[in-house]
């Protein structure tokens, strides 16, 4: 591909640089992206109540601090004694020093090097003995969970330091039956909401996927957190040659795709193309106002020396690269042909043809914000029903 704008190769340079930061690195402060404020419309929130990623579990060893701001907030993570991660301020209650910048953790205490104080799951545990007996020294820590290999933690939107106790248990799907994992992470200067309605767009499957054929029903959702979607797409199958062997069953592929969304803050998708099945956790977590760090994690069945190049083979194979490399082109996209120049008309009634992005909007609208949303046009109502669990 040929790039021919300056601004352009300026552009990817940059996203090229941030895309080998994230990978690499643990800070998500790296090749940041400037947030666009003036693109803010209305009252929408900044950030939601819900669980965030924190970050994949092997990037937090036992004795390190990753140091990272998220909601808005600056925070630092370690593994206490027991060895179970450990979220809170980055501030020591003493004199405000930084645990990030040169702080350690020995024994599963936390130690600002500033004075020396230490603390365990933000109790103090040196210092005078009128500083230890204060509750008002301790630090809050946000509840932690630690499920398929990522750490997750609880922000609540409505307590200043973001610490408060779940409105609801996270509930990630069983993984031990998909051992082969991937991860692989980057930036993207928008909301996590609009970030999102690109996912539940049916228009971007029939075009952008060339969809032959493609039906989208909304779920039942039992709890105000969740909102689900069940997707089939059939697409043209390869018919050239060592990719032959993938029509066995036609001269189209059929897949299918479940979409779960926990909050904002995770979507999971079910993926099952022929006798293969993948899942992939997007995990938005926001920086900043405008800026979101976005985290994808595949879990799939161990690759094997094949005995036919079929479907499941091909998919396993190349699956990870391919769903990496077309997120990352959708969310380069996204940034330069709309977020980057236009206002996120969140309280608007979207256009004939995206029903389900109303959907989705209406469903972060009564069931998230609380509020009440009047039905357009266009819009069609979401499908909670508590007394269906």
């Amino acid at each position: 591909m040929r790039i021919r704008n300056v601004g352009n190769k300026v552009f990817y340079a940059k996203f090229l640089g941030r895309l080998a930061a994230h990978n690499v690195l643990k800070d998500s402060q790296n090749f940041l992206p400037k947030a666009n404020y003036e693109a803010r419309y209305g009252r929408f929130p900044r950030y939601f109540s819900g669980w965030y990623l924190y970050v994949p579990a092997r990037d937090l060893a036992v004795g390190e601090i990753v140091n990272k701001k998220l909601n808005g907030l600056d925070l630092v993570a370690y593994r206490n004694k027991a060895g179970k991660p450990v979220i809170h301020s980055n501030r020591c209650r003493h004199m405000d020093g930084l645990f990030g910048l040169s702080g350690s953790v020995v024994d599963g205490r936390i130690k600002c090097e500033y004075h020396g104080y230490e603390f365990e799951d933000g109790v103090p545990q040196s210092g005078p003995t009128e500083f230890r007996n204060d509750p008002k020294r301790c630090i809050p820590c946000h509840p932690v969970r630690e499920v398929n290999g990522l750490v997750m933690f609880w922000y609540d939107a409505s307590a200043d330091d973001g610490v408060g106790e779940p409105t609801w248990e996270l509930e990630l799907p069983d993984v031990t039956g998909l051992p082969r994992r991937a991860f692989a992470r980057s930036i993207t200067p928008t909301h996590m909401a609009p970030l999102h309605e690109n996912i539940v767009d049916d228009q971007h499957f029939v075009k952008l996927h060339k969809s032959n054929n493609y039906r989208s029903d909304l779920k039942v959702y039992t709890e105000k957190h969740r909102f689900r979607t069940k997707n089939i797409m059939r697409v043209d199958a390869p018919k050239f040659g060592v990719f032959g062997g993938l029509r066995d069953a036609g001269d189209e592929l059929e897949i299918n795709m479940d979409t779960d969304f926990h909050g904002l803050g995770i979507h999971i998708n079910t993926v099952r193309i022929g006798g293969f099945e993948a899942l992939a956790i997007h995990c938005t977590t926001p920086i900043e106002d405008e800026v979101t760090e976005w985290t994808i994690c595949l879990y799939m069945k161990k690759r094997s020396l094949p005995r036919r190049f079929d479907i499941p083979t091909f998919m396993n194979w190349t699956y990870p690269y391919a769903m990496f490399g077309q997120t990352y082109f959708l969310h380069t996209q996204d940034r330069r042909v709309f977020f980057e120049s236009a206002e996120y008309r969140f309280f608007e009634d979207a256009p004939k043809g995206f029903q389900k992005v109303n959907a989705f909007r209406r469903w972060i609208q009564e069931e998230l914000m609380g509020e009440e949303r009047p039905m357009g046009k266009n819009s069609i109502p979401t499908r909670y029903d508590a007394a269906a669990k």
